[in-house]
Order: structure tokens, then sequence, then C-alpha cells
């Protein structure tokens, strides 16, 4: 069926919405509305806010809205009615919405062994343009490719869970590559398919460079290291201890470095002497957001940087809205999903007397996407040019716009050469040709609909949008290069495949399979696609984490709670506890809020799995071990009371209580907490000591007692989780 122009809503004022109506107009000149109107010949549906409402085409409806052929609404029945707020009658009457960008997944099937969360950048070319590398972190593999052939010549087979990722190659061509989960640096002789060296180097590698002033391989560390080891082989000459959530380096070659952070977007300028001298914010390219996720950041012409990342809403959205965290979109059409949970949260626990309640951490609910706090979807656009070629704008509902794919080109100044947004959800990888002209994005989160494509071609240093291209409707794409001849290189995850594509039009060259193993599986599939309004689990969970952002939901400072190892045995879920389990967590928010087809039981099963297999990260190496073992020993004393609410493997007794700072919330785990920096549900406490200091409350722990060296050794402890 065709899709017509136009696809009113009917909202009321300052995130007051009353009479809701989705509509979408098809060529039948049918009109569906939910809470508004329904198909002829299906059961009449409920109005949102009680009661029902049939508006055939041509008579009048509920709520506030000029319906198509002819129907109008005056109040009523609708979404709270005329002058009524969404909050008044808690949420409204649920149904599954179908979209034209929802995702097929397929056969379901789950891997014997948790596949890791996507982190993209695994794809080299190297200098001489003879040989594509390609790591492979699902099969625990790198692959070596003769481009001139495309041929398969090597596949260098690592330790189970090394998760190789970012590579880089020296001046003498070895390429070395960093093993996420094996915490440690491999080096490859490209001229003989064969790993020539293994070296340690910190809990949670991330990027690499290689300096070719001092003929250094820099590793960039997660947990806050800087390593910097002989390209030739041999330990360690240099280890530094920067901040935390370190990602991509790029090495000029003069000494200095520049560093990104993953979750914050900024850009360390970083002194030979290691001192960071400057801090380079990467931009929105629109007012009213925040930059988020550094996701890749390569070296571009004259000493530039290019880099690709999400940009996340700073404006109040609403979290009671249909496809609130995504909106449908022209073509959908409407049908019966199961109920959101009630919105009030249970009772608050009663503090236990006679001491102060949970001194340590309140920071963030183990939750898949949290009620609210995850954050509604982005515009999402099919072409790179980030407009809709076939669909109009207006077809797009009235909270998307919240996550945005960005394309940045930074000046060595740190001066913004170029701010755009892109269509891509997870954009997880980036190319730069040879020549510095073309730039080429990939998204990972495009998947699995033949509707949206996943890759993005720029030209002039990514300027002006060229093609997009590689129809997505099988698995993602997870990486991409130039070649010697300015051709682009795919890389995708399952099947796990080499791909060139035509710099002229994006069309397939050849491809090539780098393995026959399958890792497919559906819960890792259903977390990183886009839902069907262009937000993915992963695009505020992205590697399973979180994005460090505090969103404003509902008029509330709510921040996304992070999922490494805290969600198997925390139920409820989200911030006030209203969500009794996955499922109904997973029915509210994919499936309701970001626009998710309704998962089938074994769908619904794939992704609970897969989400509580996400494991903790590890600790860093530079937490003085004596400090946290005397924060240890305050953590458990009862006149302090951490223990009493953060107890247990995960460090919660999963109750909600209220410490007076600012209403009633699970007691969040404590696993990984130093990881997820702001905390408390509003991301008061920048750092873990602020949650000591001003973001202290009298009912949250008994520390008045405390020292400032007390609290630099509880600090020093919960670093450790």
């Amino acid at each position: 069926m065709g899709v017509r122009r136009g696809w009113p809503v009917c909202f009321g004022d300052s995130g007051v919405h009353r009479g809701f109506a989705l509509v979408a107009a098809v060529a039948s000149s049918v009109a569906v509305a939910y809470g508004c109107s329904v198909e002829p010949g299906t059961p009449t549906a409920p109005a949102v806010g009680g009661g029902t409402s049939s508006v055939p085409p041509g008579t009048s409806g509920s709520g506030n809205a000029d319906l198509p052929n002819g129907g109008s609404g005056s109040g009523g029945g609708g979404f709270g009615g005329t002058g009524g707020s969404v909050l008044d009658g808690g949420p409204p009457t649920l149904v599954a919405v179908t979209t034209p960008f929802q995702p097929t997944f397929g056969a379901l099937v789950t891997a014997a062994v948790a596949p890791p969360p996507i982190s993209g950048g695994t794809l080299l070319v190297t200098q001489d343009g003879k040989t594509a590398v390609a790591a492979d972190s699902d099969r625990d593999a790198v692959y070596l490719v003769d481009l001139g052939s495309m041929t398969l010549t090597s596949t260098l087979s690592l330790k189970a869970g090394d998760e190789p990722g970012r590579l880089v190659e020296d001046g003498a061509g070895r390429v070395h590559v960093a093993l996420r989960g094996g915490a440690a640096l491999v080096t490859i002789d490209v001229a003989g398919g064969s790993i020539s060296a293994r070296r340690p180097t910190c809990p949670a590698p991330r990027g690499v460079a290689w300096d070719s002033s001092a003929d250094l391989v820099w590793v960039a560390c997660a947990t806050g290291e800087l390593v910097g080891l002989p390209s030739s082989g041999g330990a360690a000459t240099r280890t530094l201890v920067l901040e935390r959530d370190l990602r991509d380096i790029v090495a000029p070659g003069d000494g200095t470095l520049s560093i990104t952070k993953f979750r914050s977007a900024e850009v360390l300028r970083v002194a030979a002497d290691g001192t960071v001298t400057r801090r380079d914010q990467l931009p929105s390219p629109t007012a009213n957001f925040s930059p988020h996720v550094a996701w890749r950041t390569l070296p571009g012409l004259a000493g530039s940087l290019v880099a690709v990342h999400q940009a996340e809403s700073t404006t109040s959205l609403s979290t009671m809205v249909q496809g609130g965290y995504g909106s449908p979109g022209c073509g959908a059409t409407f049908g019966p999903v199961p109920p959101p949970p009630p919105p009030s949260p249970p009772a608050p626990a009663p503090l236990p007397p006679p001491i102060d309640t949970d001194a340590a951490i309140t920071d963030t609910d183990a939750s898949l996407a949290e009620g609210d706090a995850s954050p509604p979807a982005p515009t999402f656009t099919v072409d790179a040019s980030g407009t809709f070629p076939s669909f109009p704008s207006g077809c797009l509902g009235p909270e998307s716009g919240a996550v945005l794919g960005c394309l940045t080109v930074l000046a060595p100044d740190g001066s913004t050469k170029v701010s755009r947004q892109f269509a891509g959800a997870l954009p997880v990888d980036v190319a730069v040709s040879r020549d510095g002209n073309s730039v080429v994005a990939v998204a990972a989160g495009n998947s699995f609909v033949a509707k949206l494509n996943n890759v993005f071609y720029f030209t002039q240093q990514g300027t002006n949008a060229g093609w997009s291209s590689m129809p997505s409707a099988t698995g993602p794409a997870i990486a991409v290069a130039f070649d010697a001849n300015g051709d682009v290189l795919v890389q995708t995850r399952d099947p796990a495949t080499l791909t060139k594509l035509s710099s002229t039009n994006g069309s397939v060259v050849n491809s090539l399979s780098l393995s026959g193993m399958s890792r497919g599986d559906s819960g890792h599939d259903i977390f990183h696609a886009q839902a069907g309004g262009g937000i993915a689990c992963a695009s505020c969970h992205p590697e399973g984490g979180d994005d460090g952002h505090v969103w404003i939901l509902d008029g509330k400072h709510r921040r996304t709670p992070s999922l490494r190892g805290t969600i198997a045995g925390t139920a409820p879920y989200h911030w006030p506890g209203d969500e009794a389990d996955l499922t109904v967590l997973v029915n509210d928010v994919y499936t309701r809020r970001m626009s998710g087809t309704a998962l089938t039981q074994p769908q619904m099963s794939a992704i609970q799995g897969w989400v509580q297999k996400v494991p903790a990260p590890p600790a860093p190496t530079w937490v003085d071990a004596s400090a946290a073992k005397r924060g240890q020993a305050i953590f458990n004393r009862a006149d302090v009371g951490c223990a009493t609410c953060h107890s247990g493997p995960k460090f919660t007794n999963n109750a909600t209580v209220d410490v007076q700072t600012g209403g009633a919330f699970q007691v969040p785990p404590l696993v990984g907490v130093g990881w997820r920096t702001p905390l408390l549900h509003d991301g008061c406490a920048t750092t873990i000591a602020d949650r000591f200091g001003a973001c202290a409350t009298p009912t949250h722990g008994s520390i008045g007692s405390l020292s400032q060296a007390d609290i630099s050794d509880l600090t020093a402890y919960l670093e450790t989780l």
C-alpha cells in the first residue's frame, strides 16, 4: 500500500497531551487512529484515557485533532480528555504499532556462548594497499584478506573471550590489535600470516595508535590507563593514568596524543609528558542536544579529527506516549499488545532502624531501558543527507529526534569544521579516504530492515552527502575502510563477510565470506537493531552499558542505567521499581515506547537471556589496594549502613526506599559503579566522591562520623566493584 502524506497527531501543549490520536492515512483511505479510530471490521479499540472510541471517516472523534477524510476531534474520551493530563488517569491502554522500519529477525537462534555487544571499528587496510585485516570479536579471530584477489589468506585464532577490537599498523608493517576481553595487545606479522607477540596491557583495552616519534604503540583503556609499548616487542615502557572511559587515540607523530572519551564524547589533548592540556567537546549538530557516545574517531586532513557519535535531547520528553521513544512514522498500523505496568511505584520500604540506610552510591537502576530514564527515539532518515527520500518530514511523530547520528570534523585547534546529522542508528565506525576528501560511516543499528541502509558516503570531508548503500535486511555492518583505489570495504558481524562497494555509487563489487561459523543470536539482534522508530536498546546502552546522559523525562531528570552485570536477580526494574520483571519492561519499553513489534515469547526469552549475560566490567589497576581494603571494612560497618541496602552479589536488596534524594527509588546495584558516572537517579554526583559530598543526604547512610580519609578509602573500595 502507498502512504499518504501527512500524519496528524493530536497533542496539547507543554508536555500535556490531550485526546491523543496518532493517525496514519493509507492508500485505501482508511484512517487508523490510536485512541481515535479503528479500521472497519476490527474490534473497537479502547480510547486512551478510558472508554472506547470508534471514528469512521467523516465523523467526530475523541481527542483534540483533525482526522483524515473529514473526521474531527473535540476532547471527550481521548487521552485524558479536553484539559486532562496524561498523568491524570495513568498510562493509556496500549496497542502494538507496525511501521515500515521495524526489523525482521527471522528464525529464532540462541548462541551457545553469548556474543559480546557491538563495538565497531575492527577493520584496517595496510599502507601498501594489499591486505585487509579484520578483527572478529564474535569469533575471537583475526582475518587477513588479499585485496588483489579478494581471497582469505589467513585466519588467526585467539583465546576464547579475547574479543579483538581496534587495530593499527606501525612503520615496519606490523599490525597491532587490542584485545578488549583479553587485557592484551597482539602483534601480527602480516607477510607471514601469523601472530608474533602477545603482551599484557590493562584490564580494558580500547583504542590503539602508533606514535612515529617514539616508535611506540599506545593503548587507551576504558579503566583509565594509557599504556605505551615498543612496536618491535617487549614490555610496556610507559604507563599513565588519565581518566576512565578512554576510547580512541590519534597520534600525529609529534609526541602528543588526542584521546576520546566514549560516553561524554570529549577529546583529551595530551602532551608528551602525559598531562592533559586541553579538552574539546564533540559538538551537536543542532540546539537542545548534548553530544554523547563517541563510537569512533580517526585522523583526517591536516591534523583534523573525524568522528561519528550520538547527540541526545536535553529538552523534556514524554514517556506516556505510544511510540514516545521512537515515533511510528508514515504507514503505521496498530494492534493489541499487553498493557503497560501500572504507573504507581510500590510503596517505599521503611528505612531499617536504628541506623540510616544506604551509605554507598545510589546511581543507576538495573533495567533494560529505565521507564523514566531511557530516551525517546531519533528522527530516522534513510539516505545520507538526513532526509526521507520518499516520506515527508511531517510523517515523523512529535517525540522523534531524541537521539541523532552525527558526523563531526574537528580542526587541530578544536574548532568545528563539519557537524552534521545523518541517518545512522548506532554509527559504530567511520573511515577516511587516502586523499582525505571522502568519508564513509556505517550504522549497525539499521539492521534487518530492507528499507534502510548500513553505509553512508560523504564527499568534501563530510560536507556533502553522497550515497547510501548496502540494504541492511541481514546482519549489521560493524566496520568500514577505504582500499587503495578509494572503494569501500564493509565488515559485517553475522554472517561474517567483507564486502567491497564501488565508491561511485555504492554498488556491490564483490563479497567474501570470512567464516562459516554462525554467531547468530536473536537476543543480541533485538538489542542492537533500531526497533522501528529509529532507536535501539544499544542507543542508550552502548556496549551493554550506558550513555552517561541525564534525560529530562516528564519534567524529571533521569540518568540512564548501566546493564553491565546488573540485571539478573535485581527485579523490580526502573528507578521507581514499577516494572515487575523483564517481560513487563520489554512490553512497556521496546514495544510501546520504542515502536517495536510485539515480541513472541521465544524472542522475549532471547533478549532477556542475552541482557542478563552482559558481563560486569573489570576493575582498574590504579586503585590503592590498602585503601580499598580499609574502605571495604567501612562499607560493611553496621553503624555506617552501606551494606544494609547494598547487599548480596549485586550489592542491592532490590528494595525501593526514600533516602531524601528526591523520591522513593530502587536501591541500585553497585557492580561497576566506577564505570558509570554521573551517579544518582538525577546525575547529581559527577564523581563517586560527590555522592558523599554535595549530593549526600541525612538519611542516605550514616556518614557523619567519617573523616575525609575514611571517605577517600570508601571511594577507593567502590572504584573496585
